[in-house]
């Protein structure tokens, strides 16, 4: 396994909270938000990156599940991420 992928998911099993997910300052306007995203939307974006880069594609239904996925606790997220980064490593 590349070391820099497992540098990066001990990281993040290690994070006790949600990084901070900040929100492009063109965007907040239209976001009603002027700080980062919270837990749950940037656990989905983190989702949807990693099945991106794991070039899953994903159904209405599975976006669904995505979304039920991110309302989980950043741990649990960083875990399903780590599953995806691994399967793209390995050619699934």
């Amino acid at each position: 396994m590349n070391r820099h992928y497992t540098i990066m998911e001990e990281s993040m099993l290690n994070a006790g909270a949600t990084p901070p997910l900040p929100i492009a300052a063109s965007l907040r306007g239209a976001l009603d938000t002027d700080g980062d995203l919270p837990a749950t939307q940037a656990h989905e974006v983190l989702l949807h990156c990693a099945l991106t880069a794991a070039c899953v594609p994903e159904s209405l239904h599975e976006r669904k599940v995505t979304a039920r996925i991110a309302e989980l606790d950043y741990q649990t997220v960083a875990i399903v991420i780590g599953w995806l980064r691994a399967a793209n490593l390995q050619g699934f």
